[in-house]
This record gives C-alpha cells, sequence and structure tokens, in this order.
C-alpha cells in the first residue's frame, strides 16, 4: 500500500482470501473477492486475472451449495473470456468445473459428454498427462456416481488407466488416491 503498488497488493489480498477459504471463512474470502479485487482487476483492465477471481467466487458459490450461480459465472462469464483469449486450457479446465457441478446437480449424462467429447480430446491434444489422467478418473466416477452395473468394466477400465499414468508420470499424491478408489473394485491396483 505504501508503495502504490495495487496489482501487487490485490495478489497479496487474494492470497489472504485462500487461506480464509482454507479455514472455512468462505463469507469474507468472497467479500475480498468481489468487493476488493474484482474493482482493481476492472480498473487495470487485466480480463485475466479477473477472469481467474471470477471462478475463485464460484468455486466460493459451489462450496455453499449455490451451484446455479456457480454455473452462471462459469459458463455466461469465464468461457467466453478464456475462448476470447484463445486460452484452451484455461477454458477446458473451466468446462470440467462444470462437469463437476453438473454432476452435482445429478445432470450425469452431461457431465459425461462433456468429459469424454471436450476435454479428453483436448488434454490429450495438450499433451497434459496430470489433467488427463484425472478427466479419465472423473469420468470414471461419474459413470459409478449413475450406478448402472453395465459401466462398472468401463468405469475401472479408465480408473487403472488413470493409476497407471499416474505411477507413471510421479502423481504420487494422486496414485494414492486412485489405489484407494481402485481397490474397491480389483483386488490389486495393478490388475489387468
Amino acid at each position: 500500500e505504501r508503495l502504490g503498488d495495487v496489482r501487487s497488493r490485490a495478489v497479496t489480498m487474494g492470497q489472504v482470501a485462500d487461506i480464509l477459504v482454507a479455514r472455512g471463512q468462505l463469507d469474507e474470502a468472497l467479500r475480498i473477492r468481489t468487493e476488493e479485487l474484482l474493482p482493481v482487476f476492472e480498473r487495470l483492465g487485466d480480463v485475466r486475472s479477473r477472469a481467474v477471481t471470477m471462478g475463485k467466487v464460484a468455486d466460493i458459490l459451489v462450496a455453499r451449495g449455490q451451484l446455479d450461480e456457480a454455473l452462471r459465472i462459469r459458463t455466461e462469464e469465464l468461457l467466453p473470456v478464456f475462448e476470447r483469449l484463445g486460452d484452451v486450457r484455461s477454458r477446458a479446465v473451466t468446462m470440467g468445473k462444470v462437469a463437476d457441478i453438473l454432476v452435482r446437480r445429478g445432470q450425469l449424462d452431461e457431465a459425461l459428454r462433456i468429459r469424454t467429447e471436450e476435454l479428453l480430446p483436448v488434454f490429450e491434444r495438450l499433451g497434459d498427462v496430470r489433467e488427463l489422467l484425472v478427466c479419465k478418473a472423473n469420468i470414471a466416477l461419474t459413470l459409478l456416481n449413475g450406478q448402472r452395473t453395465e459401466v462398472l468394466p468401463k468405469a475401472v477400465e479408465l480408473l487403472v488407466e488413470a493409476h497407471a499414468m499416474a505411477k507413471t508420470h510421479g502423481f504420487l499424491a494422486l496414485q494414492q488416491q486412485l489405489e484407494g478408489i481402485v481397490s474397491q473394485f480389483v483386488t490389486k491396483p495393478d490388475a489387468p
């Protein structure tokens, strides 16, 4: 503040808001993002930072159960910005979060369509192994969420693929999460 560095102050306040979210103080984190950060990024004309901040606002709204408003922000505000910027990865990550909301709303078919038809091809094209394995795991979990026995083999196959990718590429935390999920369906995580 003494240096008059508005951007650095905003970035620091964003980090404060992140800490507040981690502590469960969602209302204050939401206030900081909407009342302090958004106006600064708008004044600076920083479209990307404004979009990232709106994404974090949407995350808070999801945590508070305000799915409709979070979905509106992601589809009506964030996706157009990332499309204009040509930011394929950020658009795909945003679509993944849209799919997450759709799953919570019980719209499993549309969530599956987004993940299989829009996200998988993008992450494959980008060569983003981490996002690709997370996407495969999310497709599997969405299939399992539908509780249809005919999709169980495909879901397990995707979980095993994602686990193998996590192991090969050294994503230890993801590997351990997937081992826990896979072990519910097969005796050994490395089983074919």
